[in-house]
């Protein structure tokens, strides 16, 4: 067998035609993600296996191999809402390095990982159970003395030089828009970069760069320093940009808002993590505050204690935790599952507040947002991530909220890799999970939904010629659930153009509820000519505009709800408009 990662792309080839469907689930979640049979073990296999093949056996027979694998400590692992994924799915593999460390000799799943700006994801959510919705309106100078009127009267009001700081809002800081500065570096940095004036720079006087450093006294700056006098050096930092123009990566706004999380709580920050996120989720290994040397057993250590030994204060809320695989797992299941915040909540948090200028990528609050295209049909999954990579540290967090899942990587490196390559071999993880996971989820979600509600339904009651015909139609290009034949009273329905004078109705799924699944019928419109304009793409290759519009006695006739079993087959179907109730027969 060939294993190959020449397929990390996470947008694929491009397709003849855009998928003309609404954005989110074309099909009901998957929820077999471990039986023998299902997809998804099946593509977890292929994962494993080519690390196995890596790092244990015959490395020629990977085209592409990643090179330099074996020096990389990482944990990776899926999870689902619906089935005890996050167990069984996982793979775990311990550098040498480590293995001689001063940490734990051996990762598992309750390995602890420095996982740097994760840390944003998680400071945020503990923002949303903290903060109301004024406060995430209103200015971070309402909530941060230093920051005050008066401090920001001293500094003037000149836009290029200094940051309007009563434009910047705690929602646009969570959301990287806030237009603030990303320098957080003491001088020394700057030190280095002048000591060989042939770099093409003007010397400079180090004692002039304490207005913009005052923590660089410190041995520790980001750390030791106290936040009254790093906002001094914040207060006379120019901006990026203007508040709300464009996102840019700043971990200066989220120590801001970590700042503003222990001003509103009246808890410091540590105590604010476990009292609100680590303690109610059972996260038992997390933690706010680097480890003492005692404690080192339970901590992935590549080698040093320097990276990991550094940091907290009001950095942590920045890059500053420390989780394992099975708690970031717990994690990802309570956030898509609501646990803790309410659902309506979870899903407004979980969407775009901006894009970039790469139409695969937005940003949310602090989501990085993929957008992952299928091969052949064009269908789009968003993948909503959380990056970070800072010292010896690369890890990602991925939700699938399409697919009620996701999946994590963290790792290490250790001596024998440079930062760069670290973080390159940290990518290619992920990627190799993306290429593989995201397709095995439709699948999976695909096998069952035509288990579960391909068939046939027909009243019981023998005087009503009424009737409904699902099948799924394999075409790679189109697949999905689809109305073949939908007799009513013995009027054949689709040449009526309910949904539209289109070849072909399509079913995708809306809500849902305990042993309910609502679909809506969507026409699936002709393919365009090549060279479109928008606005003729608008009009005819978007089912959003034509959701809901045709209705019947004040009901929509697209709307088709199942009762389902508790193996998840649907057993009859509702028909609301017309107010009938059909039998599944097979």
């Amino acid at each position: 067998m060939r294993l190959s990662l020449q397929s990390l792309s996470i947008v694929s080839l491009c397709t003849t035609r855009a998928y003309s469907t609404l954005l989110g689930p074309r099909y009901p979640v998957p929820t077999d993600l471990t039986s023998d049979d299902s997809v998804v073990t099946a593509g977890w296999k292929n994962v494993t296996s080519l690390f196995d093949t890596y790092l244990h056996g015959d490395r020629s027979s990977i085209p592409n191999p990643p090179t330099g694998l074996e020096n990389l400590t990482f944990s990776i692992g899926m999870f689902s809402i619906h089935d005890p994924a996050a167990q069984s799915l996982q793979y775990h593999y311990t550098s040498k390095e480590v293995e001689t460390g001063p940490g734990v000799h051996k990762v598992d799943g309750d390995s602890i990982y420095k996982v740097a700006s994760i840390s944003k994801l998680i400071t945020v959510f503990t923002a949303m159970l903290s903060f109301d919705v004024d406060q995430w309106a209103r200015p971070i100078t309402d909530f941060v003395p230093s920051l005050s009127k008066s401090a920001l009267d001293k500094v003037g009001h000149d836009r290029i030089s200094h940051t309007q700081w009563e434009d910047v809002s705690l929602r646009a800081l969570a959301a990287q828009i806030a237009g603030v500065s990303a320098a957080d570096l003491p001088a020394g940095e700057d030190a280095a970069l002048v000591v060989d004036t042939t770099t093409g720079v003007p010397p400079l006087n180090l004692s002039d760069l304490e207005a913009l450093y005052p923590c660089s006294k410190y041995a520790n700056p980001l750390a030791d320093c106290p936040p009254e006098l790093w906002f001094e050096g914040e207060l006379e930092r120019a901006p990026a940009f203007e508040a709300w123009t464009t996102p840019a990566y700043a971990n200066n706004g989220f120590m801001l808002l970590g700042i503003a999380l222990a001003n509103i709580t009246g808890k410091p920050l540590t105590q604010v993590y476990r009292d609100l996120v680590f303690d109610p989720l059972g996260m038992a290994h997390s933690s706010a505050t680097p480890p003492p040397v005692s404690e080192f057993s339970q901590y992935v250590s590549p080698g040093n204690t320097t990276d990991m030994t550094q940091g907290g204060g009001f950095t942590v809320s920045s890059g500053g935790l420390f989780l394992s695989l099975n708690d970031l797992a717990t994690f990802g299941t309570a956030l898509l599952n609501s646990t803790l915040l309410p659902a309506n909540k979870t899903r407004e948090w979980m969407k775009p507040i901006s894009h970039t200028a790469d139409l695969s990528f937005s940003v949310g609050a602090p989501w990085e947002i993929y957008r992952y295209t299928h091969a052949n049909s064009g269908a789009v999954t968003d993948m909503y991530t959380k990056a970070g990579d800072s010292g010896n540290f690369t890890g990602y967090a991925v939700m699938l909220p399409d697919y009620d899942a996701g999946f994590n990587v963290i790792s290490a490196g250790n001596q024998q890799v440079t930062s760069l390559q670290k973080s390159v071999l940290a990518r290619k993880i992920a990627d190799f999970i993306t290429a593989t996971m995201v397709p095995a989820l439709e699948a999976q979600a695909i096998a069952e939904v035509k288990r579960n509600f391909a068939g046939t339904y027909a009243s019981k009651n023998p005087a009503l010629n009424s009737s409904l015909t699902l099948t799924f139609n394999e075409s790679s290009e189109d697949p999905g659930l689809y109305m073949s034949s939908w007799i009513s009273n013995g009027t054949d329905m689709i040449p009526e153009n309910w949904f539209g004078a289109w070849p072909a109705v399509t079913l995708q799924p809306s809500t849902r509820q305990p042993g309910q699944q609502a679909f809506r019928a969507i026409g699936v419109e002709p393919k365009l000519p090549p060279g479109a304009g928008p606005f003729a793409t608008m009009f005819n290759t978007n089912s959003w505009i034509s959701v809901y519009v045709n209705v019947y006695g004040g009901e929509d006739m697209g709307l088709f709800v199942f009762d389902v079993g508790a193996d998840g087959r649907a057993t009859s179907v509702e028909l609301r408009a017309i107010k009938v109730k059909l039998e599944r027969i097979n």
